[in-house]
């Protein structure tokens, strides 16, 4: 074989060790295939601005050949022509290094905060004779009626007279979700007057009774100490049926008992409300707001004088214990069932009671 000249064998030399060092220094790659991720165009805004463009300085090469780094010039400025004609959308395909890209949640809206003890709370309160079985036929009929009426009209506490034991065992049954007392376990004459409250607002804290005459005999005058579930206030309800027609003097000297009651439940600094049928259209509120600082739920009230509020003025009331309560949407409701259960008016209103938190 002829000799090169001695210049041609020196500028093959150079041109071999040029690219030795290309090779060693990487900026040249043996052909093969090119390693890259792609993502669809919609995810442009997940990963804006993320390409990597240099490595840094502290990574080993011996860790890129591991995997452990995705770094440039491992991603390739163009993709091949078989991966272009292999997918249709290959024109919207676009780069990205190799690390997970988190995308962020909503921050979660807080909720306001509920009931808290302290805080006023409302319920609907009512008084109803059910007229009971000895008087008219159809008796447990007629309560199981007035059960669905309770209920329909959204009262969640509520004072019973003339109860006859037929027709307790009809309500305790009928009024889903209440717990009546005391059922009986003032003895018989006890069954005759029954309070009944809703479970899921209240929870029954105490219980007590005082006894006057009522229509020649004696009978228990029940009362209950609630508690507001959501606000742990606490109040007092009283259920009355004072004497009918000409028995003026055991009507006084039942009056006179219940305003003892109310005010010493009222000296413990909790709100008392009494319902009831009085069997007196002015006189019995007249009396005991003057003695108690009682209101109407009609908006009756004593200042001075006796105003006894918006009528019909009836014989059935509910009163609370002046500015401790504040009532509203009185009605003395003859709405079906009502005008053929019973031979009295169902009269409610809503109340809402600013309360004190339970002392345990």
């Amino acid at each position: 074989m002829p000799r090169r000249p001695a210049a041609t064998r020196a500028c093959l030399l150079a041109a071999t060790l040029i690219t030795g060092a290309a090779v060693g220094a990487g900026v040249l790659r043996a052909p093969g295939p090119v390693d890259v991720m792609v993502v669809e165009a919609a995810s442009r805004s997940v990963v804006s601005g993320a390409d990597v463009n240099a490595r840094p300085a502290t990574v080993s090469r011996g860790g890129e050949r591991a995997g452990d780094l995705a770094p440039a010039a491992q991603t390739s400025e163009r993709t091949s022509d078989k991966a272009r004609r292999d997918r249709p959308d290959a024109g919207s395909l676009v780069r990205i290094p190799r690390f997970k890209v988190a995308r962020t949640t909503e921050p979660i809206e807080k909720l306001p905060p509920g009931p808290v003890p302290g805080d006023p709370f409302s319920f609907r309160i009512g008084t109803l004779n059910i007229l009971g079985s000895q008087h008219k036929s159809g008796g447990t009929s007629r309560a199981s009626a007035l059960a669905g009426a309770i209920q329909g009209r959204g009262v969640d506490i509520v004072g019973l007279q003339e109860v006859q034991d037929d027709q307790l065992a009809v309500l305790q049954n009928q009024l889903s979700g209440y717990t009546v007392w005391p059922g009986q376990s003032l003895g018989n004459q006890g069954v005759r007057l029954q309070i009944a409250w809703r479970d899921s607002l209240f929870s029954l804290v105490d219980t007590g009774s005082i006894t006057t005459t009522f229509d020649h005999q004696q009978r228990p005058i029940p009362w209950v100490l609630l508690e507001d579930r959501a606000t742990q206030g606490q109040f007092y309800v009283i259920d009355v049926h004072n004497s009918p027609r000409d028995q003026e003097g055991d009507r006084d000297s039942a009056t006179g008992e219940e305003i003892a009651l109310i005010n010493e439940l009222r000296s413990t600094g909790k709100p008392v409300f009494i319902v009831g049928d009085m069997n007196e259209h002015t006189e019995f509120f007249c009396r005991v707001a003057a003695s108690t600082g009682m209101v109407g739920s009609n908006g009756a009230y004593y200042s001075g004088g006796c105003n006894t509020g918006a009528g019909p003025i009836k014989i059935d009331w509910i009163l609370g214990s002046g500015g401790e309560v504040d009532f509203s949407g009185h009605v003395v409701d003859y709405g079906d069932p009502i005008r053929y259960a019973t031979d009295h008016a169902f009269v409610h209103a809503d109340v809402q009671v600013t309360p004190l938190i339970s002392q345990g």
